[in-house]
């Protein structure tokens, strides 16, 4: 993390933290002001449940309160602001739309993308403010302004979700929590006296309510469902589906009811094109190469020729080794593993690690896998 210190009057560098009400930005605010900085706290209602929000959800009323609380013992202003069209343009129109498409999104990736360090950042800048500040764990390092995004610690790393992230995105914002350990967070949030120590994490998608996303489908982008057929890979047609937005790559529930006695099925492939899902045993879900769109390159100068890397293929899967070759001009990459990939799904994000470090060289956004290519659109080619 940049640690920037001010000389004898000098006024202190102001930064804008992004306070959820939960402990690991509480504890990322709370630190930064230890270390000098001038902290301006602030909470972004993105999204306003329907229903009261689960014990592991975020976005509830408490966890406003929780926030407010948390500046007041800091000794830091403290504001709510509503950045509700914004997140639902980009996060949750984005997601219903790619799941409309045959894709699977990941929307804490749209949300940092074009909410944190989007319309945050801009706040920020109209206060004078010089970074944003959030409780990911990941490391950042700024040298001379040029900054290097790297794994946290194993049990928490958060590097994939933000290795969508430009350079310049990046250059504005503070990891305070790069180098902790959760238990470690919480050892500061009890030093600190946060009223959020020991509160529960939230890992659910804050505006998906209930564990059913279909139903974020339907308020989001309102469309008939278009019934379509299942086939198997061999193209032997076993029943129908209601619409491919309810399924992803890899799914098991919800398929038609098969007689083969060779295993289970699994979705294999949505082809949005014939509005086709296609099953397959599970040894059928292996991938040995991938394209991606959407390409961001942290490190474009390793990118030159065919570069060996590790890749993470959706959130805490393991890193798989692989050759990426990439080519900014025609927003292409392609990754050729070495073993194969299992339910590489479309839509998701890939992260690219350097082949010996936990460094984060890039990312893009996979469109389809084993060469079957599909554009934005949906359109195969």
């Amino acid at each position: 993390m940049d640690e920037e210190t001010s000389g004898a009057g000098a006024r202190p560098v102001r930064v804008v933290a992004a306070m959820s009400g939960g402990v690991d930005s509480a504890v990322a605010a709370g630190l930064l002001r230890e270390r000098g900085y001038d902290v301006v706290g602030v909470t972004m209602k993105m999204y306003a449940p329907t229903k009261p929000a689960a014990a592991r959800s975020c976005c509830g009323a408490e966890d406003f309160d929780d926030a407010r609380r948390s500046a007041a013992v800091l000794g830091i202003p403290h504001y709510v602001l509503d950045f509700e069209a914004t997140f639902r343009k980009h996060v949750v129109e984005r997601f219903a739309a790619e799941y409309r498409s045959g894709r699977t999104p990941n929307p804490c990736v749209a949300c940092n993308n074009f909410v944190k360090l989007g319309t945050l950042l801009r706040f920020a800048s109209s206060l004078g403010a010089r970074y944003v500040a959030t409780g990911h764990y990941a490391r950042l390092e700024h040298e001379a302004g040029f900054p290097r995004l790297f794994m946290g610690d194993p049990a928490k790393d958060q590097s994939y979700a933000l290795a969508g992230l430009r350079p310049d995105q990046l250059r504005q914002l503070l990891l305070p929590l790069g180098d902790l350990t959760k238990a470690e967070t919480r050892a500061h949030a009890q030093r600190l006296g946060l009223p959020v120590h020991a509160k529960p994490d939230s890992q659910d998608i804050c505006f998906v309510e209930g564990d059913d996303y279909r139903a974020v489908l339907e308020r989001a982008v309102p469309a008939p469902a278009v019934r379509g057929d299942v086939v198997t890979t061999g193209g032997m047609r076993v029943g129908t589906h209601a619409g491919i937005g309810g399924f992803t790559v890899g799914q098991r529930r919800g398929l038609p009811a098969t007689h083969f006695n060779d295993g289970p099925r699994y979705v294999t492939r949505i082809d949005p094109k014939s509005n086709t899902i296609v099953i397959g045993r599970e040894d059928e879900l292996d991938a040995f190469e991938l394209f991606g769109d959407e390409v961001n390159l942290l490190r474009p100068e390793r990118f030159g020729r065919p570069l060996r890397v590790r890749a993470m293929t959706r959130y805490r899967a393991p890193l798989g080794v692989a050759t990426a070759t990439a080519d900014i001009a025609r927003d292409e990459l392609h990754l050729q593993f070495e073993r194969p990939e299992r339910a590489v799904a479309p839509g998701q994000l890939v992260a690219l690690y350097d082949i010996q470090t936990d460094e984060v060289l890039g990312s893009a956004r996979i469109s389809a896998a084993d060469g079957r290519w599909c554009n934005v659109e949906g359109n195969s080619r």
